[in-house]
């Protein structure tokens, strides 16, 4: 699975809706300098950050 699909199927986890982690994904976010997860998820080291960011949410740290 590529880093892209890989970060899909998290946001898919942590939201439990494919829409809402499709939405999540789309839209720039200011801690990915404003870009979204889709743009960064495509590198090890983007897919990484975007991977953090969504542990966080997960556990209650995110905005």
């Amino acid at each position: 699975m590529d880093h892209l699909n890989q970060a899909l199927a998290e946001a898919e986890r942590v939201f439990g809706d494919r829409e809402k982690a499709a939405a999540w994904m789309s839209q720039p976010r200011a801690v990915f300098s404003n870009r979204s997860a889709l743009q960064l998820a495509c590198d090890e080291v983007g897919y990484q950050k975007v991977k953090d960011e969504l542990s966080r949410l997960e556990h209650g740290f995110g905005c």
